[in-house]
């Protein structure tokens, strides 16, 4: 159970990495002017955004942090515990911008707690293996080509499956961080490189689409699709060809969905609220009026 713990303070910790990153990456992507279309081309114009950068810095650290946790924790119990990360950024509105954390936000933060916990108690144990290769690629590699596939109808793309796209993209990635804590446990080094290789086209894919997606919508409309594609698809690929098992008996099988289905819910709940809206707001005008600063 401490290994289990470790690993849920370690997403947390990556959870606060991915959340911050994202609400710095929102604000320059919409200072880019889109074509309209679903292009790469908008990636290569914020690879020059110092502060842009520094927000990816800070989703790298956390892959990093999340991989450590899933050395200790099964997937099933990572996943849900990244939500975490939304009460860290919750607790930075209120001390460093001054926002008002009311009855919603400290239900939907109880509720993330009651979710994870009853999720940790419930879940499979740890398992470092997973299905062969053969059937990992059988069954990850249709779903890769089913984010790739929106870049093909450029502007005829709607905004909604931008997000889906990027949803599914970082799910992948998300399971291929499973793969990789595993084959690092087993000292498969070659395996090590080929699955990071893997990681890094699918974060560069979900990081264009995510960014393409951000200058349509706000945060508050893509987040909460990508954090619930992001939490619920690695869980079922790792029961599939993860090698984690479902829990023993039907009662604790209830338990464990309704947790899943309870942090989820008071996850998006929170990043909906009007404490975590405002961080976004900050996070969009602060540079900007930096930038203004620095004009002549």
């Amino acid at each position: 159970m401490r290994d289990v713990i470790f690993g849920i303070l370690l997403a947390a910790a990556a959870s606060s990495c991915f959340n911050f990153g994202l609400v710095i990456q929102a604000g320059e992507a919409r200072k880019e002017k889109g074509n309209g279309g679903l292009s790469p081309k908008l990636l290569l114009k914020l690879v020059r955004r110092p502060t842009w950068l520094g927000g990816t810095a800070l989703q790298i650290g956390g892959g990093a942090l999340q991989v450590l946790a899933l050395t200790l924790a099964p997937l099933a119990v990572v996943q849900p515990a990244d939500s975490f990360g939304l009460i860290v950024l919750l607790i930075f509105g209120a001390r460093k911008l001054g926002d008002h954390v009311g009855r919603r936000e400290l239900l939907g933060v109880g509720a993330i707690i009651v979710g994870v916990l009853g999720v940790a108690l419930t879940a499979p144990e740890h398992s470092s293996s997973s299905a062969a290769t053969a059937t990992l690629f059988f069954v990850l590699a249709p779903l890769a080509l089913l984010a790739v596939i929106p870049y093909a109808f450029g502007k005829r793309v709607g905004g909604t499956v931008i997000v889906l796209a990027a949803g599914l993209t970082f799910a992948l990635g998300a399971f291929m961080l499973k793969l990789l804590a595993d084959s690092v446990t087993a000292s498969a080094w070659l395996a090590v490189a080929a699955v990071l290789v893997a990681v890094g086209l699918l974060g560069a894919l979900g990081m264009t689409s995510e960014q393409n997606a951000l200058q349509r919508r706000t945060v508050g409309h893509v987040a909460p699709i990508i954090f619930v594609m992001e939490m619920i698809i690695p869980i079922v690929l790792g029961l599939l060809i993860g090698g984690e098992d479902w829990p023993q008996s039907p009662a604790l099988i209830v338990i464990f969905i309704a947790s899943l289905f309870v942090t989820a819910a008071a996850a998006v709940s929170l990043i909906l609220s009007p404490a975590a809206m405002a961080i976004e707001q900050a996070a969009k005008e602060q540079p900007a009026s930096k930038t203004r600063s620095r004009l002549p």
